[in-house]
């Protein structure tokens, strides 16, 4: 559920029988199916919807990483977990202890004028989410790799452009010397390392 580019979905098909992928987002669902296509993943469909948008049959393990509006307290997804997973609920939420993401806090206050805000109480609303519906799962914190690669350092500047919202010369040429310092140079483009942390919240139905 929010499969997004298909971080779960896409090695979770070569390891499984059937596994579907839910996704609202057009260029997300694009790159998805380009994947699956590249990867010779006939057993992976992808469903270009949110959720509630297009009935699922059940399934014997559900999945939803990082989709805060599905995990918090009293969405109808939640509720609905017990008529759509056949076995497992897998659901994973940031925890606090990763990295800067996307170098935000030295960003925001040169280009944006302002902190950046981080959330550090993800894990806990969904725990606390899941509990309200009588549920004890079992709960694992894990740090894992979140690497962001580009193909050129004008790609990333786009990148950062759009998710910060910035437009015009000035804050290009700042990223561009930015991040010409921060990225990592990687044969055949860049990477932009972050560690992150998370928590696994699991449970069987």
């Amino acid at each position: 559920m929010g499969a997004g580019f298909g971080a779960l979905a896409l090695p979770l098909a070569r390891r499984l029988e059937r596994v579907t992928a839910v996704e609202p987002s057009a260029p997300m669902v694009a790159a998805l199916r380009r994947a699956v296509a590249d990867g010779g993943l006939d057993n992976l469909e992808v469903v270009a919807a949110a959720w509630g948008d297009r009935p699922l049959a059940p399934h014997d393990i559900v999945v939803c990483a990082h989709v805060g509006p599905l995990l918090r307290r009293g969405a109808p997804f939640l509720a609905e977990l017990a008529g759509l997973a056949r076995r497992s609920v897998v659901l994973v939420r940031d925890a606090p202890g990763g990295d800067d993401k996307f170098f935000f806090s030295e960003l925001y206050p040169a280009l944006r004028g302002r902190t950046y805000p981080r959330a550090c109480g993800h894990a806990a609303e969904a725990l606390h989410a899941v509990r309200t519906l009588g549920v004890r799962p079992r709960v694992t914190e894990i740090t894992y790799r979140s690497d962001q690669p580009f193909a050129s350092l004008e790609e990333a500047c786009d990148f950062w452009m759009t998710y910060m919202g910035l437009e015009g010369d000035g804050p290009r040429a700042y990223l561009r010397d930015f991040l010409g310092r921060r990225l990592c140079r990687e044969s055949g483009g860049w990477l932009a390392p972050f560690r992150k942390r998370a928590a696994v919240i699991a449970w069987d139905v």
